[in-house]
């Protein structure tokens, strides 16, 4: 998740970047600092960055227009926008510095007019591209002795320089919008979504509102599509013509039901077309269908989006499902060159905060752990009677264990027996260490215990370590 910014550290729209990484739930952002609007619509259209942040309005200077002009030059779509408060601050390289010139961004003399000809008249105005920069470009001797900045007061003590005066704005109400956005790419592809479930219903509505492709809906219940249509969820139903002549195929089936659609679909579909399946598993998926799609011309690539709800079904879908959840991308022998950058893009822009690339192998082995024996265990704890009467008896541990309990029977045995072999290895890691726990705690062998339960605590300590910015709590 890259987050391009009008300015370099220290300035206002950092943050605001900030604000809006938090505001949008964005996990782990890389903010890039732009130096000027038109540093951020070019970042954005070179796929440098996903998201962009800039200044567009000021109270009491009105309009940016630096922003509205580099806003011209991108396709984009607002996501938030937030005024927030702005003060300036006056600095010099020195203490007892005579101020002949003071140096800033066009906006912050706006915000500042009345007090600067007030105290400091007759004094040289310097423009520059950002007000932080103008605390560096001091700092670093690109100006006179004589010169001033006005710059935000974190930016000011960033650069050591020397602070004259603080609240240097008109008005202390002084207040500026900044705007998140994201670039649209205004292709007009024709993209299928097959299966309008939880999951393809809501990748169907995040293609509506996150850009501009025809979305075509295809259900083998074909009510539900019908549905998805009326809701304008879709914008057509998908026919045999379509399957031929579309850019993009995206089937989100269950596994062995995906490969008999994809094995029927490639062969008719056109050379250059993507498909990238959504299945829980994937070496029994792109085994079989990566060879196929290569023969065929069609560049196919294994994905697994990693959220989802406790239970499916199209009344379910939501567009914002995927947003921070992280894609999973397994490149096949159909997979081409740039495939996977142009696909992080594209799912970036759906609102997925990561994309993660690995073989079908690491894939299947990650899933029995993370995703799969997590379901394993949830359905079989709640098949203790005790658990009917849980109400008055619960804290967040209970409600974590059982939350994916509601498992769809049909789909994850499937799931199960597709990924036998890593699903089994972690079940027996389970029940080797539940039953130390068991043994001890039925031989009254209370150091024990207290070890086994150390190495547990120890173990998720050393997860979290590893993982400072996404904690597996």
């Amino acid at each position: 998740m890259k987050i391009a910014y009008q300015g370099i550290p220290g300035c206002n729209s950092e943050e605001a970047s900030e604000l809006f990484a938090t505001n949008q739930g964005f996990a782990n952002p890389e903010y890039i600092p732009a130096v000027n609007s038109a540093g951020v619509t070019e970042m954005l259209r070179n796929g440098e960055a996903d998201y962009g942040v800039m200044a567009t309005h000021n109270l009491m200077a009105g309009e940016v227009t630096e922003s509205r002009d580099a806003l011209k030059t991108l396709n984009y779509r607002t996501l938030d926008a937030q005024w927030i408060s702005i003060h300036h601050s006056l600095f010099v390289k020195r203490e007892g510095v005579k101020i002949e010139k003071i140096a800033s961004h066009v906006q912050a003399f706006g915000q500042c007019r009345k007090n600067l000809k007030k105290k400091y008249p007759g004094v040289e105005l310097i423009e520059t591209e950002d007000t932080a920069l103008a605390a560096r470009y001091l700092a670093e001797g690109r100006f006179p002795e004589n010169t001033a900045v006005i710059c935000r007061r974190n930016a000011g003590e960033m650069f050591g320089l020397h602070l004259v005066e603080e609240r240097l704005e008109d008005d202390p109400r002084n207040m500026t919008e900044f705007v998140l956005i994201k670039p649209v790419h205004r292709i007009n592809k024709i993209v299928i979504v097959a299966g309008l479930g939880l999951m393809g219903a809501s990748m169907a509505k995040a293609l509506k509102k996150h850009t501009d492709c025809i979305v075509l809906g295809w259900n083998r219940t074909r009510s539900v599509a019908e549905r998805a249509f009326e809701d304008g969820v879709i914008d057509g139903i998908a026919s045999d013509e379509d399957f031929k002549n579309c850019d993009m195929l995206i089937p989100v089936l269950y596994p062995e039901a995906t490969v008999s659609f994809l094995q029927e679909k490639i062969p008719v579909m056109k050379k250059g077309s993507v498909v990238v399946d959504l299945v829980g598993v994937k070496a029994s998926v792109t085994g079989r269908i990566g060879p196929l799609a290569e023969s065929c011309g069609v560049r196919y690539t294994g994905g697994h989006p990693m959220t989802g709800k406790p239970q499916g079904g199209y009344e379910r879908s939501d567009a914002e499902i995927y947003r921070g959840a992280s894609m999973i991308l397994v490149p096949t022998e159909a997979t081409e060159p740039g495939d996977i950058e142009e696909l992080s893009r594209f799912f970036r822009s759906l609102g997925f905060g990561n994309i993660q690339v690995c073989s079908a192998e690491i894939h299947d082995h990650m899933i029995a752990h993370t995703s799969q024996l997590a379901h394993v265990v949830s359905n079989s704890y709640v098949k203790s009677p005790v658990s009917a009467n849980y109400f008055g008896f619960t804290g967040g541990s209970y409600k974590d264990m059982t939350r994916v309990a509601c498992i769809n029977e049909d789909l994850w045995s499937e799931l199960f027996l597709l990924n036998r072999d890593a699903l089994l290895t972690e079940i027996d890691d389970l029940i080797r260490n539940i039953t130390m726990v068991r043994d001890a705690i039925q031989d009254n062998d209370r150091d024990t215990l207290k070890k086994l339960l150390r190495e547990g605590r120890e173990a998720k300590e050393r997860i979290d370590a590893a993982n400072p910015g996404q904690p597996s709590d």
